[in-house]
């Protein structure tokens, strides 16, 4: 009997804790629901590095792009939405959005790390690793290696049409690539400058020496820079004053174009 007894106690004390338990879930519900925002803060995790997109840009883009936040209800804010908002500029690479006990939106936000400058003589625009454009910022400059020249995009399409239909963005990724692959092996310190004309082609312009290399398509970065070593190595002691070194062709370097000596 006593056992039946102290059988029941439990399972009423186990009734009695877990109806404590829900009330207390459903009262913090009800007090959550009634929490407005009281104000946002925005951490921008990279901002040492980069400084495309500050805290105050982040408040205007939700301000023009999504509504009214501070002030309003925490269960009817959408943080979906206001991350969509965020991360549709541009410039930003991720955006996560959480609100604290205290009706605080916190944003945590990743700008886009540029790899390439590309500029042509009106205009101008970065890429990232993953051959992603976007526009430069009046506000910021970022010191990254800079294409200049002309480039293969259908002409009048802007920058916003390379957007829409990037037939080449494969040839932009392999232009990345090229800047990535001379940072590795330290070609970056020696060449000052990359050109391309409207087929795309380039030309890589040394620090030292009068030669330019014909370096053409964003390809075999191995072997013509292979070549490229074994003309340092080999033809530029004999000072024949070449103003020209085509890199184009498998296992030639073809040397063209005296220079004009004083």
């Amino acid at each position: 009997m006593k056992q039946l007894i102290y059988k029941i106690l439990l399972s009423a004390l186990a009734v009695l804790a877990l109806s404590s338990t829900v009330a207390f879930l459903i009262l913090g519900q009800e007090r959550r629901s009634r929490i407005e925002c009281s104000g946002i803060v925005v951490t921008v995790k990279d901002s040492a590095d980069n400084h495309f997109v500050t805290g105050r840009d982040v408040q205007e883009y939700i301000r023009t792009g999504y509504g009214k936040v501070v002030g309003t209800a925490v269960r009817e804010l959408k943080l979906d939405r206001i991350e969509e908002v965020v991360t549709g500029k541009s410039a930003v690479l991720n955006c996560e959005a959480y609100i604290t006990p205290d009706g605080v939106l916190n944003l945590d936000v990743t700008q886009r790390r540029p790899k390439v400058r590309f500029q042509t003589a009106s205009n101008g625009w970065y890429a990232d690793a993953d051959g992603f454009i976007f526009p430069l910022q009046r506000s910021y400059t970022c010191l990254v290696p800079i294409v200049d020249g002309e480039f293969p995009m259908n002409p009048g399409r802007g920058f916003k049409g390379m957007l829409e239909d990037w037939k080449e963005k494969d040839w932009m990724k392999r232009v990345v690539s090229l800047v990535e692959y001379m940072e590795k092996t330290g070609w970056d310190k020696r060449i000052t400058q990359i050109h391309v004309d409207r087929n795309g082609e380039i030309t890589l312009v040394p620090a030292r020496g009068c030669e330019t290399f014909l370096f053409g398509q964003p390809d075999r970065f191995p072997d013509k820079f292979r070549k490229m070593e074994k003309y340092y190595r080999m033809i530029a002691p004999l000072d024949r004053g070449y103003a020209k070194v085509d890199l184009r062709y498998d296992s030639q370097i073809v040397c063209s174009e005296k220079r004009n000596k004083a």
